[in-house]
């Protein structure tokens, strides 16, 4: 016998992590099967629960994928919030810009499954649709709102829309990530996130 100081964990404790792995088992079954046979049965056996507990914590599959949405979008939007920190105008955009270029090659399951999911969302009568507009929203939001403190500051063209440059941002993420799903051969990625740095310093140069 092997005494151990370790407490149980508590119902909250086993909760979160409970939630944790069925997360991850979603994100794998989503990047190798796709949505449509990522069915909750399926989630069940690949994490280790029963399909009962499941559907309790997600209700449905349209449940399940939202949540995916959400932690994904969430721990990346706590990644540039680290990295863009006390930053202002330029340098947070392109703080912002380097912290996707490192999600990317860190998570590349989670950022698949994502995009996955929100490519999903454009199909007519998706019920993903309103959580991805969200996501994406307020993306475009945080990107505009460094620019348009980078104007009052003197350090950005004030010339500039701040709305567009966040739509051309966050469009070139997505177009970007979607080459990098199909053929990721086709993307000299470290080339083309250097060009973009670029790109991004000349367009908001004041």
């Amino acid at each position: 016998m092997v005494a151990t100081n370790e407490a149980p964990l508590t119902q909250a404790e086993r909760t979160a992590l409970s939630d944790q792995r069925m997360l991850a088992a979603a994100v794998r079954l989503i990047v190798e099967r796709g949505p449509e046979k990522t069915t909750l049965k399926a989630l069940g056996e690949a994490a280790g629960y029963s399909r009962g507990l499941v559907t309790y914590r997600f209700g449905s599959k349209a449940g399940l994928f939202k949540a995916v949405i959400k932690t994904v979008s969430e721990r990346f939007g706590q990644e540039v919030e680290t990295a863009v920190a006390d930053s202002k105008g330029i340098e947070a955009v392109l703080a912002a810009a380097e912290t996707y270029y490192r999600f990317v090659l860190s998570s590349p399951k989670d950022i698949r499954a994502m995009q996955i999911l929100c490519h999903a969302a454009a199909e007519p009568g998706s019920s993903l649709t309103d959580i991805v507009s969200r996501v994406q929203a307020k993306q475009r939001s945080q990107v505009a709102a460094w620019v348009v403190d980078g104007q009052h500051h003197g350090a950005i063209n004030k010339d500039l829309c701040a709305e567009t440059f966040a739509a051309r941002f966050c469009a070139y993420i997505i177009g970007m990530t979607l080459y990098w799903m199909v053929d990721s051969r086709s993307v000299a990625w470290e080339r083309a996130h250097h060009d973009f740095k670029l790109n991004i310093q000349q367009q908001l140069a004041a």
